[in-house]
């Protein structure tokens, strides 16, 4: 008998032993904090024909024991916080909150706040004619009828504290300058008793269907306006636009004047001889007696003055610039085509110096380059359309590292009768020019008949000047 107690007492002391071990073990994995995120609360089981008219909190904060793994895992989605209104009716009441958590590991330890206040009413429907406000005026010379509404009323919901506080439904119209009827859809507002708004109740249909009748009165007429000019532009432009601000008037009369007048009044003739820019002028309407134009600002004309475009090839010789001292350079092709455009004007006027072409060869070492020509300047006017060729080879030397070699081959012939003793003195100067090859011929002739023909070869640009004097001896004479 004592060996059983003995055994179950070990039995319940591992049991035991083992709960405090999970429980450290649970301890040390959970975590409890607040959610970050607040959570909205639900209005639940709310009772027909009531509506929440107020409440004191719209969210809370909710503080929660969940192992680490969950807490990953946790969204503001995980969370539904209820408030339940079942069987409360019109009033005040503190209601509180319910928190449920999809997750079952997650424990909720306390929400912030507890329960919410709120007031419930009963729900009113109300039905309101729609009233049209027009906000602006009709422009000068029309008038305006009485906007009509479709449909003409409208309900309105909600608490029964708020709905008694509307005194009408208003549609706000604007006319923005309309000048003849128009339809357009208008939002309408609730408004108290002292014309502000009432919120936190419907409008059905939300917004209505609002027509107005714009008219013109009698002894006004809108007409268009036409320009007039005097003189020509200066050679070489054109007039590229006219703008007449504004492009309509409202003339006033009498009715059988204005049953006289066409659908446009001329302006009086403005002048724009040899004019080279823009002219912008106060225009003066060509009216007849008894009408006048209602706009006091009066009307503007703006006349473009633009140049006449064209087109031109010039041809200018390339310049090297930047090449680093003590090199030679040879361009090839020396020249280029320069296509222009712009007004006929600067084209015809063009000068050697308004056009210029370089070569940019800073920082080249010796060798063979192809560099792109360029305009470094222009007048304001023109473009450059291309340039003919677009790549110009540049070969850069450098003289120190050159050895020039010189070749001199001589051949002679003499015939003659008698004995000659010639001493003819040869003295011929020439230029080799730096080529990787440069042949030269030279003929010397001298007394009787001396031919003398020397080839040179030499590298690079150097030049010489070589006597020669050869003395010669006659050949035999000749059998008779």
């Amino acid at each position: 008998m004592r060996s059983v107690i003995s055994q179950l007492f070990s039995i319940s002391m591992s049991v035991v032993f083992a709960l405090i071990v999970w429980a450290v073990a649970t301890s040390e994995q959970s975590r409890a904090a607040f959610f970050p995120d607040a959570l909205a609360i639900e209005i639940a089981n709310r009772a027909d024909g009531l509506v929440v008219y107020q409440k004191t909190a719209d969210s809370v904060r909710v503080k929660v024991r969940a192992p680490q793994a969950s807490w990953d895992q946790l969204r503001p989605a995980s969370f539904r916080v209820a408030a339940d209104l079942k069987s409360l009716d019109t009033g005040l009441h503190q209601v509180p909150l319910t928190v449920q958590v999809t997750d079952p590991r997650v424990t909720v330890i306390e929400v912030e706040p507890a329960e919410v206040g709120v007031r419930l009413e009963r729900v009113k429907s109300r039905e309101f004619e729609v009233h049209g406000d027009v906000i602006d005026a009709a422009p000068l010379g029309y008038i305006n009828k009485p906007p009509v509404m479709s449909p003409m009323t409208v309900t309105v919901t909600g608490p029964a504290v708020l709905v008694d506080q509307v005194s009408e439904a208003v549609a706000d119209i604007f006319l923005r300058g309309a000048k003849a009827p128009f339809e357009r859809e208008s939002v309408v507002v609730l408004r108290d008793g002292q014309g502000k708004p009432v919120p936190g109740v419907t409008v059905a249909p939300a917004s209505v269907l609002v027509k107005v009748q714009i008219e013109q009165r009698v002894g006004y007429k809108d007409v268009s306006l036409k320009t007039v000019l005097k003189g020509n532009v200066a050679p070489g432009y054109w007039i590229s636009n006219i703008v007449v601000s504004p492009s309509t008037a409202t003339i006033v009369g009498s009715a059988e004047a204005l049953a006289k007048i066409p659908g446009f009044v001329e302006t009086l003739p403005i002048d724009v001889e040899a004019a080279t820019t823009d002219v912008s002028k106060r225009a003066v309407l060509d009216l007849p007696e008894g009408v006048s134009m209602l706009n006091s600002d009066g009307v503007t004309v703006q006349v473009s003055v633009t140049p006449i475009l064209g087109g031109q090839t010039v041809r200018r010789t390339a310049s090297l610039q930047g090449l680093r001292n003590g090199l030679n350079a040879t361009i090839s092709p020396d020249s280029v085509e320069v296509i222009l455009s712009g007004p006929v004007t600067t084209l015809q006027n063009l000068t050697l110096n308004d056009i210029q072409v370089v070569l940019d060869a800073a920082g080249l070492a010796p060798g063979t380059h192809s560099i792109k020509p360029r305009v470094p300047t222009l007048p304001t006017t023109l473009r450059v359309q291309s340039i003919v060729p677009d790549a110009i080879q540049v070969v850069i030397v450098d003289p120190a590292t050159l050895t020039p070699t010189l070749t001199i081959t001589a051949t002679q012939r003499i015939t003659s009768t008698l004995p000659i003793t010639a001493t003819p003195t040869l003295t011929s100067t020439f230029v080799v020019t730096a080529t990787p090859t440069l042949m030269s011929t030279f003929v010397i002739t001298a007394t009787p008949t001396l031919t003398s023909t020397f080839v040179i070869t030499a590298t690079p640009t150097f030049t010489l000047t070589l006597p020669i004097t050869p003395t010669l001896a006659p050949s035999p004479t000749p059998n008779r």
